[in-house]
């Protein structure tokens, strides 16, 4: 028979089956509250700046081989090196836009979760808190967000909704209030 700690800890090394378990269990039981993720673009105006980033070299690869042998080696490899991060960042930030596109996190009488990105029991849920985004571009803010705490277990665990374009209209806030506090999860406040 393993301990709640042993469990814990296996459950945390069992990667996706593990989530894939829980989140069917979870969704069996009935839906409360359903929110689409803001990032529902896909971000189609990011790929055409990358596909516009990676054909331009190709076009002018003469001047660009010109301006290099120009350098010195030292300088040739900061150029490179600062080419090469910065499309890894770019790349990487149009992955995590892709993976969180057009997600919708799903609250059930068991828990929560936004396939296949997180699962979580509300038993798991120790307490959560209300989270304000910052302004966006247009200097408007997206609204408010919330972030449940597992505190239990060897390492605990912090799902910040925001990550993942989850934010949440004040009746949406109301209703999890609700469901938090029949469930005696603590909200913390400040």
């Amino acid at each position: 028979m393993l301990s709640e700690a042993q469990r814990s800890f296996a459950r945390m090394f069992a990667g996706k089956e593990g989530n894939k378990l829980k989140i069917e269990e979870i969704r069996l039981s009935s839906e409360l509250l359903r929110i689409n993720s803001r990032y529902a673009g896909g971000g189609s105006l990011a790929k055409v700046f990358l596909i516009l980033i990676v054909l331009l070299p190709l076009v002018f690869y003469k001047d660009i081989i010109n301006v290099l042998k120009e350098k010195s080696p030292d300088q040739q490899l900061v150029l490179v090196s600062m080419v090469v991060l910065f499309l890894a960042a770019f790349i990487f930030t149009l992955y995590k836009m892709n993976q969180n596109s057009g997600k919708t996190l799903i609250i059930t009488e068991k828990g929560i979760f936004m396939d296949p990105l997180l699962a979580e029991f509300w038993k798991d849920i120790d307490e959560y808190k209300c989270n304000t985004s910052s302004e966006n571009v247009s200097g408007q803010t997206e609204g408010k967000s919330i972030i449940f705490f597992n505190n239990k277990g060897a390492w605990p665990k912090t799902f910040d909704l925001m990550r993942y374009g989850i934010f949440f209209t004040p009746d949406q806030v109301q209703q999890v209030d609700n469901i938090c506090s029949r469930l005696g999860i603590k909200k913390i406040t400040g």
